[in-house]
């Protein structure tokens, strides 16, 4: 696989990073209380190359199925439906893994869910409602926008209601929202917020009734670069989610506040053992590189 200076070093440091994540996780204090890794995927599609430029926040199915394999070892997935419950419950043996999907490509019904059936895994999905079924890329994929005439549309595509329904109906993705035109918060007014987050929870209630629209993932998702906030948490809230999930790096437990929530991203060269040291706590080395996180990123 060909890959350029500036993507080829980004990964590269991701890497680094998870090898030091690895390595450490033996000395890593542990809280005896119980905690949770959310984890957040965005594509996971099998792309033959690497746009140097413009990362496209891929996984490749295989490799994402040796994930899922590697943590179901030695973890235990549950659904964000059930994680109030199990923070709140006395620890299990095992630590607690979830799975959620941002933004919505088409190839999920292809890609991932095949994988969550075969290993029993539940996810949650969220998606931009006022995407879905599009046959554009989402305004903010730089990458998708960029490649579009030479990849697979699958790869680009915004997921459809049909195939939303598919997923639904399998009983293992609970579909949520990321925002109905997915806007930066940090750049929108309290009722363009209000709207972003009332708007795709009547859209997805209507489409695929009350068992979904609980959850709300915020779109680009950092309280550090003001894209999430006391004030968006509690239009959330007010628009009748139970959950909120931002992309603020660290381990959710029963003292996390359940509008903020923070995750974990997969990356794509993420060995068992390197996601084992995420879920368990070891990222210490993240943090470092998180601090030089920009707004400039297309997810």
């Amino acid at each position: 696989m060909a890959m350029s200076y500036p993507i080829f070093l980004k990964h590269a440091l991701k890497h680094m990073l998870g090898l030091a994540a690895a390595a450490t996780a033996p000395i890593t204090r542990r809280t005896k209380r119980p905690f949770a890794c959310i984890l957040v995927y965005h594509r996971v599609a099998d792309l033959e190359s690497v746009d140097a430029r413009v990362d496209a926040w891929n996984v490749r199915p295989a490799r994402f199925e040796k994930q899922i394999a590697g943590l179901a070892k030695f973890a235990e997935f549950t659904s964000l439906s059930e994680l109030p419950r199990r923070l709140s419950a006395p620890p299990g043996a095992k630590p607690l893994v979830c799975l959620t999907f941002d933004d919505g490509f088409a190839h999920f019904r292809s890609s991932v869910l095949p994988v969550l059936r075969r290993y029993d895994v539940p996810s949650s999905l969220f998606v931009v409602t006022s995407c879905v079924g599009s046959d554009e890329p989402y305004p903010f994929d730089r990458w998708g926008k960029k490649n579009r005439s030479t990849v697979a549309p699958m790869t680009w595509r915004p997921v459809g209601w049909k195939d939303l329904e598919a997923c639904a109906d399998n009983g293992l993705v609970t579909i949520g929202s990321h925002s109905h035109r997915h806007l930066n918060a940090s750049e929108c007014d309290s009722k363009q917020l209000t709207e972003e987050a009332g708007a795709s929870r009547a859209i997805l209630l209507r489409k695929l009734g009350d068992g979904h629209a609980r959850f709300y993932a915020y779109p680009y998702g950092s309280t550090r670069l003001n894209q999430v906030g006391a004030a968006y948490a509690k239009i959330v809230k007010d628009a009748g989610y139970t959950l909120g999930l931002t992309t603020d790096l660290g381990l959710a437990d029963v003292h996390s506040d359940p509008f903020l929530l923070p995750r974990i991203e997969a990356h794509a060269f993420d060995s068992p053992s390197i996601l084992r040291a995420k879920v368990l706590g070891s990222i210490q080395p993240y943090r470092f590189s998180d601090r030089f996180r920009s707004a400039d990123r297309g997810a």
